[in-house]
């Protein structure tokens, strides 16, 4: 019997479907939003990773260089006293070399008892050579104690602190790091050669990249948005409002002695701008859409109301969903090729490659790749555009894997129950991509010298709150090494299985009471809107 749309059908039909449409439309926002939020945020992190070990690195290379320079200094100082040169000229040079370098404001030769021999710094009109009168025993500082213990050769890098002179803090402040190494003369050591650094001309170079860095006792000694030279008062590990880190920062050893932290702060008020922004945009765009729909409705209603118009109305929905359906095959098809190309060009890339290590990752790439590129290829090819018949699907994956690590001659067999289950797009590449990785550890380290062996596979249905399916993977291979943790490693194959068993909220178990690998993963299908 054929259905009479009254007014009073329609309308109720078009209410219906407007509040269909506005949660589908809002909803989506949401998600939207809220993947938005996550995106922008861990973007900012990546930014604020790549500031602080750009400046690790800047600092690192500066730290490098003045450690040359020590042993230079060292080097020449040794050559003049071996030569017997006069201290005078050996003074001089020790003055010319601060002189070159503003980095340094002070040098000094110290004997094996603590008092300075010599000592050159610089002063408003220049360098100066301290009078012997002058000089000083140096005894009481730790890190003159710490340096007459080193070795020929060694080097001690003292604290980050503020220089002193005559037993108090010079002033203005002049942040300083001292790096000491023994002087040996003829096999035997006669004293130490130090570098004062001024460390302020390093931080020049941060001077608007938003770093900070405190010392070993969590002063500030870089910082543009705090008082410098007071204690830190901040917790570097505090979250905002996001549950996001407001500070990125890492620590710096120097020789093994001192422990500095570098930090930058996360952007967050531009983070919140441009999410405010994001949301502004996006809950306008679908008050729009809500209206278009509401309008669209209205239209739709008074079409209706003309009987005349139905019948060519849904000949045109019919002739949209063949074209929708061919468009869908036309696009399964297009991925499944461009997956092929990137799978062609990581072969190509690979072959340039020496490095065996490196070429097998570009070959395990290829195979994941190969894995979403069935499911695409069994899509378009069937007639069902959204779901794909798995057991066909895990044969063919798992045979082209045996034969692709292991050769057309291998006896490693596959042996398989699946029940007559079709999956999603959404579910078969993650799940696809389990069975790759599981089945290439097999191949790998299972069979790694055998060329013999059983790969047996079952998927089935089961009743259970929280889960649709089992999958049960395994071998009669050699099994999981002990010294490998299934649940934490740094293996990136199981921890891709890991992630997107969580992905299928799932839950993935391994029977170590079976001979070879045996997993067992719980699942449910991950619902997708068509």
């Amino acid at each position: 019997m054929k259905l009479k749309l009254t007014s009073v059908n329609v309308i109720i039909i078009s209410l219906v479907l407007f509040l269909i449409t506005n949660v589908i439309i809002w909803t989506s926002a949401s998600y939207r939003i809220d993947t938005f939020t996550t995106n922008i945020l861990e973007l900012e992190q990546v930014r604020a990773t790549n500031r602080i070990d750009r400046a690790q690195n800047q600092f690192l290379n500066l730290y490098d260089i003045s450690k040359k320079n020590i042993s230079m200094i060292r080097n020449m100082v040794q050559l003049e006293m071996i030569n017997e040169d006069e201290m005078e000229l050996i003074a001089f040079k020790m003055s010319k070399f601060i002189e070159m370098d503003p980095n340094y404001f002070q040098a000094r030769i110290i004997d094996s008892t603590g008092m300075e021999l010599i000592k050159v710094e610089i002063v408003e009109n220049g360098v100066r050579i301290v009078p012997d009168k002058e000089l000083q025993s140096k005894t009481n500082r730790y890190y003159i104690q710490e340096a007459l213990k080193l070795n020929e050769g060694e080097l001690y890098v003292s604290k980050l602190d503020l220089n002193m002179e005559n037993g108090e803090i010079e002033k203005p402040y002049r942040p300083t790091v001292r790096f000491l190494t023994p002087l040996f003369v003829k096999g035997e050591k006669i004293g130490i050669i130090g570098l004062n650094l001024n460390i302020k001309n390093w931080f020049d170079s941060f001077t608007g990249k938003n770093i900070g860095l405190l010392n070993g006792d969590n002063v500030i000694f870089f910082d543009e948005q705090k008082q410098l030279y007071q204690p830190f008062d901040e917790d570097l590990n505090v979250l905002d409002k996001h549950e996001h880190a407001k500070f990125y920062h890492k620590k710096l050893s120097l020789e093994g002695n001192q422990s500095w932290t570098l930090y930058t702060r996360a952007n967050t008020d531009l983070v919140d701008a441009r999410l405010a922004q994001f949301k502004k945009t996006t809950y306008r765009n679908c008050l729009l859409l809500s209206l278009g729909v509401l309008f669209l409705l209205i239209i739709t209603y008074t079409l209706l109301k003309k009987n005349s118009k139905i019948s060519a109305l849904n000949k045109n929905i019919e002739s949209q969903l063949r074209e929708r359906d061919t468009l869908i095959k036309e696009i399964h098809h297009r991925v499944k090729n461009n997956l092929q190309v990137v799978a062609s060009l990581l072969s190509l890339q690979s072959s340039f490659i020496e490095d065996e290590s490196i070429k097998v990752l570009f070959r395990y790439s290829q195979y994941r790749i190969n894995s979403m590129g069935m499911v695409h290829e069994m899509l378009y090819k069937s007639g069902d555009l959204s779901r794909i018949d798995y057991k066909e699907y895990v044969s063919e994956l798992v045979n082209a894997l045996i034969q692709s690590m292991k050769g057309r001659g291998s006896n490693i067999k596959l042996k398989t129950e699946i029940d007559n289950i079709h999956l999603n797009l959404d579910t078969s590449i993650p799940l696809g991509l389990i069975v790759n990785e599981i089945v290439t550890n097999s191949l790998k380290y299972g069979f790694a010298n055998e060329n013999e062996g059983t790969i047996f596979i079952k998927l089935e249905r089961i009743e259970s709150s929280s889960h649709n399916y089992k999958l049960i993977i395994s071998d009669d291979g050699v099994g999981f090494p002990d010294t490998i943790n299934f649940r934490n490693t740094k293996s990136l194959g199981l921890k891709l299985i890991h992630k997107l068993t969580l992905q299928l909220r799932g839950n993935i178990e391994k029977d170590n009471t079976k001979k070879g690998t045996y997993y067992i993963i719980t699942f449910k299908e991950i619902e997708q809107i068509s």
